[in-house]
């Protein structure tokens, strides 16, 4: 059985970093090469990495990489090590013990191909993703498509158009040779990893889905865009350009125009993710004020 090399970048948040690592000490599958790309300006992250968990090899970055680039770093390290199989995980993704050694089972049987676990939320342990798509002549940049409990229940491997984010994915090291690495350039933040899966769909590597296997997401620690009924004015159009914002301008230009079935329309596939944005927010906020507006007041005196 090989090595598995699994990368984690990680910018800030220990106690989930934590969480991450030790769910990996639980793994039934030993045979692990932990990076931990760290790219954050927290010294004390560090020496807790070296400290609590010698096991994991971890490599220094400038907080400049972002994701993109931290993967980026990691994957590097990894080939340079000989790895065969590289696994992208989050710090915040947690990964069930018999993971690792079924999605590496899954990539024996189907040879060149991406394999990757369904996803669940660490809170309510509920399915929030297990297929996903595109639409980018709508504007929608991710489509979680619907699945059934029963078709859960049995293992089995499911085609995907599109993989979400850096979950648990396993990677033979032959894709990278075939497609690149992630786009630190233009999409150094948000969906470098969208479009890096779309560019493995394109050179006609497999994306798949095994139902038996899980990762469990903790949304705890959300970009600020994912919570558009609670900001002001002024923060709704901070998220249009901050990198760390999911709804920023600069990124989702970017992989519209390398995506979108018509290049030379690929900016009404923005206008539309940005009007859909707009309405979402302009509704939240106006039920937040009806909502606030509707609360009684208590009354001066005891009803008799």
């Amino acid at each position: 059985m090989d090595k598995i090399h699994i990368i984690i970048p990680v910018f800030t948040g220990w106690n989930e970093t934590k969480v991450c690592l030790d769910a990996l000490r639980a793994s039934t599958y030993r045979d692990l090469e932990i990076i931990v790309v760290y790219h954050g300006v927290e010294d004390e992250i560090k020496k807790a990495l070296e400290t609590h968990y010698p096991e994991a090899r971890c490599v220094v970055g400038p907080p400049s990489l972002w994701w993109a680039g931290a993967t980026n770093l990691g994957i590097r390290t990894a080939l340079s090590n000989g790895a065969r199989h590289i696994m992208l995980l989050n710090h915040d993704c947690y990964l069930d013990p018999d993971t690792i050694g079924r999605l590496l089972a899954h990539a024996y049987q189907v040879g060149q191909a991406i394999v990757a676990p369904i996803q669940k939320d660490s809170l309510t342990k509920q399915v929030t993703a297990v297929t996903a798509g595109t639409c980018f002549l709508l504007g929608f940049p991710t489509l979680v498509f619907p699945w059934k409990e029963k078709d859960l229940k049995t293992p089995q491997l499911l085609r995907t158009r599109l993989v979400l984010g850096g979950r648990g994915a396993l990677i033979p090291v032959s894709v990278f040779e075939r497609v690149g690495l992630f786009d630190e350039i233009n999409l150094p933040s948000y969906y470098s990893d969208h479009d890096f899966y779309l560019r493995c769909r394109q050179r006609g590597v497999p994306l798949l889905i095994a139902t038996d296997c899980v990762v469990s997401i903790d949304n705890t620690r959300t970009t600020l865009a994912a919570r558009a009924g609670e900001l002001t004015l002024r923060e709704f159009l901070i998220t249009l350009r901050v990198p760390r914002s999911h709804r920023n301008l600069r990124d989702l230009t970017h992989l519209f125009k390398f995506h979108h079935p018509i290049r030379g329309l690929y900016h009404t596939g923005v206008a539309l993710n940005l009007l859909r944005y707009c309405v979402i927010y302009a509704c939240k906020r106006f039920r937040s004020r009806l909502s606030s507006l509707s609360i009684p007041s208590s009354p001066s005196h005891p009803i008799r």
